[in-house]
């Protein structure tokens, strides 16, 4: 069954012929400064396409192949592991991810009656790579629309962190509290189990992925192997035909400096083992924390 985007705007039945309103594409920040010849311009590869209660536009994880501009009823989105978000006219939907191909984040559930503009993100790159001064205005727009999104991940990311630093002190004083409290089952029981969650939430094991710009690899008995993730305590690697509970050595390779390195796998997915680092030696710490901090750096905005 072909994916839903594959449909979206292909059924005979769902297009309609009538002229295409300007306010609508000008009301997606894509287009908010595009003239009216331009906006004339890009309608043409833009359909109108009326969705059904129950449609599924896309599905999380799938290409994202479409741009979308809800026009007219509802639709909500959902993830694994999010609430439900309900999006009414007028509202973009997907348009980063299109035009970055990317997979989708949500899956988009028509949840009313619904007209939504929609163009394959192909056709999209067609016309603003036929059209200059039309794609520069478009990818400008693209520009503020990408700064206001980090913008707004920034302030999320400093409540978050705000709320873990609150968070740890309020468990560490559970922590102390539990030590100096009678000995008993249940001390005992509180005290591990705050220690282990206060040493997991240390930034020191906060894990990040190589960019390209900066990759990383463990050279193990002439084999190379691309680092996936890495912390200050442990590297993923991509790796077949070992177990949990191996130990492993070989070099580390940052971008640059390299160091030796040892550990015991914690556990294996497809093709990928994750590696508890044994304790680094301070020099070797130091290169390893240089790194981390470049590769840290890349995602500041400064």
């Amino acid at each position: 069954m072909p994916a839903p985007e594959q449909n979206a705007g292909r059924h005979p039945q769902t297009i309609e012929s009538a002229p295409m309103n300007h306010d609508d594409l000008r009301s997606m920040p894509l287009f908010a400064n595009a003239s009216e010849t331009d906006l004339a311009a890009i309608s043409s590869i833009f359909h109108s396409q009326d969705a059904a209660q129950g449609e599924i536009l896309c599905r999380e994880g799938e290409p994202a192949t479409r741009v979308y501009l809800l026009v007219e009823g509802e639709v909500t989105l959902t993830t694994r592991d999010g609430a439900p978000i309900t999006l009414r006219p007028p509202a973009p939907i997907g348009e980063l991810g299109a035009l970055a191909s990317l997979p989708r984040n949500a899956t988009v559930e028509v949840t009313a009656p619904s007209r939504l503009l929609s163009a394959a993100a192909a056709d999209l790159f067609t016309f603003l790579r036929q059209n200059p001064p039309i794609g520069f205005a478009v990818y400008d727009g693209l520009l503020k629309v990408v700064t206001a999104k980090i913008a707004r991940d920034q302030a999320r990311i400093s409540d978050m962190r705000e709320n873990l630093v609150a968070t740890q002190k309020a468990m560490k004083a559970l922590r102390e509290a539990a030590l100096e409290a009678e000995d008993s089952p249940l001390a005992e029981a509180v005290f591990d189990a705050l220690d282990a969650r206060i040493m997991k939430n240390r930034r020191v094991n906060y894990r990040v992925a190589p960019p390209k710009l900066l990759p990383a690899e463990v050279k193990i008995d002439g084999a190379r192997h691309p680092v996936v993730e890495i912390s200050r305590t442990h590297i993923s690697v991509a790796m077949d035909g070992v177990s949990a509970g191996d130990r492993l050595s070989g070099v580390l390779a940052l971008a640059g400096p390299e160091i030796p390195v040892s550990g015991a796998i914690l556990r294996t997915r497809t093709a990928r083992a994750d590696i508890v680092l044994d304790p680094l030696i301070d020099e070797y710490g130091a290169a390893l924390e240089g790194y981390l901090s470049r590769v840290q750096m890349v995602d500041f905005v400064v």
